[in-house]
């Protein structure tokens, strides 16, 4: 929820219409930081998926309100947070896990593996250059998320530099190459406030 604050002057929301780049594949692998050993080592084990939908009560939103605040909550503290015991919090998971409704998801400080110039970029590309673009996207080794998406611009990108001179050259070169370029915004990311889960 965004708080009341006369320094907003606006607001605008799109919707992602198809990811390119991103999610479980990420920056770490791309750019080598961890060996691919390291990376099935912290990926969680696949679940069978469950179709149909499922129902939630004040428990299941308990403990989803708790494991958004803190993603490693043990079993004993949702246990507590919810009235269940820490075999139905481990039961309860996993089912809503195979349905979907629960994911896991890594916050990375890029600035610990040399991505010291973060910045958001917002790219219009004529329609039929959209896929080919975004792809071509998707493969920069700078890109941590691409898709196409709803708005004034059809294409977004978050990408990582080591510094502003690289975030220069990459915008000079690379998507300075993409096909049918007819717009760019770049916002640099100042300081990052929260990222996909808690504050940090």
């Amino acid at each position: 929820e965004l708080p009341r604050t006369p320094r907003v002057e606006g607001v605008t929301a799109h919707s992602v219409l198809h990811a390119f780049y991103g999610g479980p594949d990420n920056l770490v692998g791309k750019l080598g930081w961890l060996d691919t050993a390291a990376i099935e080592r912290l990926r969680p084990p696949p679940l069978p998926h469950r179709a149909g939908p499922v129902r939630l009560d004040d428990g299941d939103r308990k403990l989803l309100a708790l494991l958004a605040t803190d993603g490693r909550a043990g079993f004993e503290q949702l246990a507590a947070a919810t009235g269940w015991s820490p075999t139905t919090v481990r039961r309860r998971m996993t089912e809503l896990r195979e349905h979907g409704v629960l994911y896991l998801d890594l916050d990375v400080d890029w600035r610990v593996f040399g991505g010291n110039a973060r910045a958001l970029l917002w790219l219009s590309v004529a329609p039929a250059h959209l896929e080919e673009a975004g792809r071509a996207l998707a493969g920069h080794p700078e890109v941590a998320f691409a898709a196409a998406t709803t708005g004034p611009t059809n294409l977004y990108a978050s990408v990582v530099c080591a510094n502003q001179r690289e975030l220069y050259r990459y915008l000079t070169t690379r998507i300075a190459a993409l096909p049918a370029i007819t717009h760019l915004e770049t916002a640099p990311v100042i300081r990052t406030v929260k990222q996909a889960a808690n504050r940090i």
